[in-house]
């Protein structure tokens, strides 16, 4: 058997760096006294690169009108996160440029690192490339080094948090993507040639008509933060989501039960610990889990050719991955466990909470738990129907249970829920001819996970995912437009004196 010449030394380093990290945020150092020059001659460099790389660079998209007699806009991109972007500046480099990207938070809030993702450090190695569109001097990397230095580059092994929310904002000018932030999509409906959005700002509301959008908003895009019916009547001062804001410091001195052993498990826990808080986890196995199950999924013949798969094979995979659930990194478990205020609890499966005094009473296969505060981390559900700007057409979307169905002992209801998509990401039909608009709709949540793997919501596969549904994009743009090409042809001029 052929040997690879690097597999096996990735897999060591990454281990070596993951369980003895080296830097925590103060070991990158302050920038340096040139910085902001440096990274202006970086854009500029970018900026050059396109120019470079430019073709083909003939404009090929129409202008359309919508229903209003205003400019149909061709592509709205529903979230302005790493996913959102880099869809949009890919889009732009194939000269879409017709695009609008909005986020319902302001300027510098956008994602996940700056609400609920609550890790000092993207997990993903420092290597891995975030929405740079395969141009060297417009990854992290070259923005590290323009901000900090070659030798702190050289230092770092995971990359801060806040680094990582300022490269983004970095790549966002740069690119120059139209975003609108504090905006909010409420509504989609179905429009003469193309669909009817309606937005809501901080001043008004108003209707845009669009040919394509793209959802990038995240986990939950497609369904919702889920809390045990059991824990879904207490209230918020008793019990929190983790995609919940929390006020930790009003946790200092309290007694605190996580429910969960997952990364976002052991990330607010170390948060709670950080302020004060004697922490109890809860796991329902007899230990944590310590597979990576992400990790082995990160190759390109997974993320680019696992949606061509048939659908037996796919519910066999996502079935073992999606059930055996990402471990709790070992940098995170570490953390947590070095506190002396915390307790890890297994075998301890949740049968009941109830409230009592101030706090709340478990009821678990350990016996009884008292808490002054419990933090859930049980996931999220894919459910289209919990969709508010979804729910005009949620009961059209074809779903994984619509279209497959396991044998008994692979059986989910769960994973049945995912929405079944197109092979360019889109929402497909029911029933055909049901909601034809659906096709026109791209999804790059939690929710393309049954259908390509884990794809919307990782650093870690942006490089193979977000180039695959802009081409969607693209490829039903050019399709539907096919006779409009077709009449540009015809009248495109003799070159011939």
């Amino acid at each position: 058997m052929r040997q690879s010449t690097f597999s096996n030394k990735t897999i060591v380093r990454w281990r070596e760096d993951v369980e003895n990290p080296i830097n925590q945020p103060e070991s990158y150092g302050p920038p340096l006294a040139d910085a902001e020059l440096r990274l202006d001659a970086l854009s500029a460099q970018v900026v050059a690169n396109l120019n470079t790389l430019r073709h083909p660079e003939t404009d090929w998209m129409p202008s359309l009108l919508g229903p209003d007699g205003k400019s149909l806009l061709d592509v709205l991109v529903v979230g302005a996160g790493q996913g959102g972007i880099a869809i949009a500046g890919l889009l732009m480099r194939e000269r879409v440029t017709n695009i609008l990207v909005i986020d319902k938070e302001a300027p510098g809030r956008e994602g996940i690192w700056n609400s609920h993702g609550r890790m000092p450090v993207i997990r993903s190695p420092k290597h891995y490339p975030g929405p740079d569109m395969g141009i060297p001097n417009l990854t992290y990397e070259a923005w590290h080094k323009a901000t900090y230095g070659e030798e702190s580059w050289e230092a770092i092994v995971l990359v801060p948090i806040d680094n990582w929310i300022k490269y983004l904002g970095w790549v966002r000018q740069t690119l120059k993507i139209p975003v609108q932030n504090n905006t909010e999509l409420l509504k989609i409906q179905p429009a003469a040639n193309g669909m009817k959005v309606t937005l809501k700002g901080l001043a008004k509301t108003e209707v845009l008509y669009v040919r394509r959008i793209v959802l990038a908003t995240g986990h939950d895009g497609t369904g919702e933060w889920w809390l045990p019916d059991y824990l879904a009547s207490l209230p918020t001062n008793l019990c929190a989501k983790a995609s919940d804001p929390i006020d930790f410091n009003a946790l200092a001195g309290k007694k605190v039960a996580v429910l969960g052993v997952g990364a976002t498990a052991g990330d607010n826990a170390i948060c709670a610990l950080q302020a004060g808080a004697e922490v109890h986890m809860f796991c329902r196995r007899d230990t944590h889990r310590r597979q990576q199950v992400y990790r082995w999924c990160i190759t390109s013949g997974f993320l680019r050719h696992f949606g061509d798969l048939d659908d037996a094979t796919r519910w066999r995979f996502m079935h073992y991955i999606l059930n055996t659930r990402m471990g709790m990194p070992p940098e995170t478990w570490n953390r947590a466990n070095g506190h002396p205020n915390f307790k890890l609890h297994t075998n301890s499966n949740w049968k009941s909470v109830r409230i009592s005094g101030n706090g709340v009473l478990i009821e678990s296969e350990q016996g009884t738990f008292e808490a002054d505060f419990i933090i859930a981390c049980a996931g999220h559900d894919q459910d289209v129907r919990k969709r508010p700007e979804l729910a005009n057409f949620a009961k059209y979307i074809r779903l994984w249970s619509d279209q497959y169905t396991p044998p008994s002992e692979l059986a989910d209801e769960r994973l049945g829920r995912y929405p079944y998509l197109g092979k360019n990401f889109e929402f497909l039909e029911q029933t055909a001819g049901s909601a034809p608009y659906l096709g026109h709709i791209h999804d790059f949540t939690f929710g393309p996970t049954m259908s390509f793997g884990p794809s919307g919501c990782s650093i870690s596969t942006l490089r193979l995912t977000a180039p695959m549904v802009a081409a969607g994009v693209t490829r039903g743009l050019f399709i539907e437009d096919s006779e409009l090409h077709w009449q540009s042809l015809i009248d495109h001029p003799s070159m011939i004196p």
